[in-house]
């Protein structure tokens, strides 16, 4: 049977409600990857902004309803191969329990019912929102395991730099950065990674509501991880500081708890600055 007869048939009037009812049917299968996602953000300080990101999903599509209304409906067959793609993925999770698949198999599951039963137009105005959805996965400990030293590293090197043009003689052994009177080794929680996950979900929100077209959006994603990166750099960079000048306790004290949120909110910042930059670049482009 081709796609086009497979299309014709889930165009058919009475066919769509029974597709629909079949594809939520199907959803049923992802109720553990549902309740492991669940579990995670509960638990997981790293991974706790998960919890946000299917009401930012929900706000993005309302954000969109009138482009969505102007759109007329087409289901398409071809989107169930999406589905069955993102049903063999979801076998092969719970396969090799693999919770981690079997999120990202719901992901591809709810792209291809949004294509199957609305259409590939419909399917094109929410690809950003379908793919943001793939924030809420529990992403920071493979990313720890492949991304985190490298950034451990990159973090003490920008420190150290800073020290140096500072005027500081500062000696470096692995992830360990030294003064003459403090020295503080870069743990993996020091990383960045947690700051560049949740820099990554606030940046692309800004993307999104802020940014019309994939070029300033691409710009935007580009940009986030070296924010994140020197947004990182200036913690340690205070930390390193303080305990140079007033030791250990007050270093490794209130401060190093407090800055991880300041970090977050300076790396924010940051990000706003580049937005309108980008704004007001286009702005003068069409002036």
């Amino acid at each position: 049977m081709s796609d086009a007869t497979t299309a014709a048939q889930v165009s058919t009037p009475g066919s769509r409600p029974l597709a629909l009812a079949a594809c939520f049917a199907g959803l049923a299968l992802f109720a553990p990857v549902i309740g492991w996602l669940i579990h995670t953000w509960s638990t997981s300080v790293y991974d706790a902004h998960g919890v946000l990101v299917p009401f930012l999903v929900a706000l993005m599509i309302w954000s969109r309803r009138r482009v969505l209304a102007e759109t007329t409906p087409a289901p398409a067959g071809v989107g169930l191969w999406l589905v069955s793609l993102g049903s063999t993925l979801l076998l092969a999770a719970l396969l090799m329990n693999f919770n981690l698949l079997g999120g990202v198999a719901l992901v591809v599951t709810l792209a291809g019912m949004v294509w199957t039963l609305w259409g590939g137009a419909v399917a094109a105005k929410l690809a950003f929102p379908l793919t943001f959805l793939l924030l809420m996965l529990p992403l920071n400990y493979p990313l720890e395991i492949f991304a985190g030293f490298p950034l451990r590293l990159l973090s003490v090197k920008l420190t150290a730099g800073l020290l140096r043009l500072l005027g500081f003689e500062v000696t470096v052994q692995g992830t360990l950065i030294a003064t003459s009177q403090f020295h503080v080794a870069i743990e993996s929680p020091c990383s960045g990674l947690k700051t560049l996950s949740a820099l990554l979900m606030t940046g692309l929100v800004m993307a999104f509501f802020l940014h019309q077209g994939w070029r300033a959006r691409a710009l935007m994603l580009v940009l986030i991880p070296p924010v994140a990166v020197v947004a990182n750099a200036i913690r340690n960079l205070a930390i390193t500081l303080i305990g140079h000048y007033h030791g250990r306790e007050a270093a490794m004290g209130f401060l190093h708890t407090f800055s991880g949120l300041a970090v977050f909110l300076l790396a924010v910042a940051l990000l706003i600055l580049f937005s309108e930059l980008i704004l007001w670049r286009k702005k003068s482009n069409s002036d």
